[in-house]
């Protein structure tokens, strides 16, 4: 008997009243004078009441499909979903004509990016910028060298941080639109910001956090959009030496002299883990699409990749100097560069470098090699920049034909200590970060150099 039977209460109720109730389908609400009542107690016709019970019914048994889906339906589905998307979205772009070629590149291009195996040939398009085209950034902040330089995944908005703990932003063409002031060492207390030098910054994919760590191991996280404050992290007992956000999330990887390697979730503003595995100070990282970030190791001459969703580590070797940098190209090539003077491009297929350049930028009067202080990888493509002390960033070509090698393209003089290169995504420009000493110390210093954020304008053949 129906709940609503029992008891005292419904003894007098008729025999008709009893089967009108159990008629109802299940999940409607009592009728009201000849109208259905919604659960809001909002009156609607009969025919508005048939179709609220044939929506409500549908909809369960998609709720109950759905949970019956397996993981490879469900794959098939958000395929065929994300291809609807994609046929939609070029038919707007195309004023209504669909082009089947360009969804299947399209298609392939995005299977190969999640796969970390994309690499478009676009290096041999790029031709040597006018000196005239280069144009520098102008701040009354920063008057000490830049040390790092980032760009939001959209080309609006540069990010650089210096020697003087500030961080600025500007837009591509060149305008400040915003700046954080950097404090006195010894002001930690009351100062929102860096008091000591900015080594790194990294931005997320969508622009909406801001990254920056320092010399006192601090790692800041701002909004990128208006350079608000959120959060400080402070568990690092090292300078803070790469930060890098894995692509479309808010996962955070930092690196420190400290030999650690920490993974932060952004969402949250928490701490995820720590990682092992360095017998040096750390002294880059990078990430992109996949849950694993890499990692030069400083004096212990070791590359590492961290694999975190197998939880392992791969080890890779082959600098005669401490390896001062790593940039990733896809997820499966990487290129490292360092105090040896040496430009590597790696494979994770391959513990050894499969090809190295040796005093890729020259050498010092006393015969020993430029050191190589910044590179930069257009993610995706063959293209690579390197910059060092010798007044010229160097542009390459990395070639996958049988072996894998370097092939230099151009050089662009430009006077300084490189400490920081990164290219827009659209491959456009080349953002630089110049300063007259390195970051990291004093050995040498550039007097006739100005401390300044460099745009470097890219030029294609036109038939591209």
């Amino acid at each position: 008997m129906p709940f609503f039977l029992r008891g005292r209460r419904h003894e007098n109720i008729s025999k008709k009243t009893t089967l009108e109730r159990k008629k109802r389908p299940n999940g409607v609400p009592p009728a009201k004078k000849g109208k259905f009542a919604t659960e809001d107690d909002e009156e609607i016709t009969s025919d508005e009441g048939e179709q609220y019970i044939k929506e409500k019914q549908v909809n369960e048994e998609e709720k109950a499909e759905e949970e019956e889906e397996t993981a490879q339906e469900k794959k098939v589905r958000l395929a065929r979903q994300y291809l609807k998307e994609l046929k939609e979205q070029k038919a707007q772009d195309e004023d209504g004509d669909v082009d089947n070629a360009a969804i299947s590149t399209q298609l392939r291009e995005d299977l190969l990016e999640a796969s970390g195996r994309l690499r478009k040939r676009v290096a041999d398009t790029y031709r040597q910028p006018a000196i005239e085209d280069i144009f520098v950034l102008k701040s009354k902040h920063q008057k000490l060298p830049i040390t790092c330089v980032t760009v939001t995944s959209d080309d609006k908005f540069i990010f650089s941080g210096s020697k003087d703990c500030s961080i600025v932003k500007y837009t591509l063409d060149g305008k400040r639109i915003g700046s954080i002031p950097g404090g006195r060492k010894g002001t930690e207390d009351i100062h929102i910001g860096h008091t000591t030098h900015i080594f790194s910054m990294a931005v997320s994919s969508d622009g909406k956090f801001l990254a920056s760590g320092d010399q006192g191991g601090n790692i800041h996280i701002w909004d990128a959009e208006t350079l608000k404050h959120l959060k400080k992290f402070k568990k690092h007992r090292g300078a803070i030496s790469g930060l890098a956000f894995r692509y479309a999330t808010h996962t955070l990887y930092s690196a420190a002299h400290d030999r650690m390697v920490m993974v932060w979730n952004l969402d949250a503003m928490a701490f995820v883990e720590n990682l092992g595995g360095h017998q040096d100070a750390i002294t880059g990282i990078d990430a992109l699409i996949r849950e694993s970030c890499i990692t030069s190791g400083g004096r212990d001459q070791s590359v590492i990749v961290y694999m975190l969703a197998e939880d392992k580590q791969l080890r890779f070797s082959g600098h005669q100097d401490s390896i001062d940098g790593i940039k990733l190209v896809n997820d499966q090539t990487f290129i490292t560069f360092g105090q040896d003077g040496a430009l590597s491009v790696w494979t994770t297929l391959k513990k050894r470098p499969h090809f190295v350049v040796k005093a890729a930028h020259g050498h010092q009067i006393n015969g020993l090699p430029n050191w190589i202080t910044a590179a930069a990888a257009l993610v995706n493509t063959d293209l690579v920049a390197s910059g060092s002390v010798d007044g010229f960033v160097r542009f390459w070509r990395v070639h996958s034909d049988g072996q894998h090698k370097l092939i230099p393209l151009f050089a662009i003089p430009l006077p300084g200590v490189i400490n920081s290169l990164v290219f827009t995504r659209n491959g456009t420009y080349l953002i630089v970060g110049v300063g007259q000493e390195h970051k990291l110390g004093r050995w040498f210093k550039e007097k006739t150099v100005k401390n300044s954020v460099v745009v470097i304008p890219l030029k294609k053949d036109k038939c591209e």
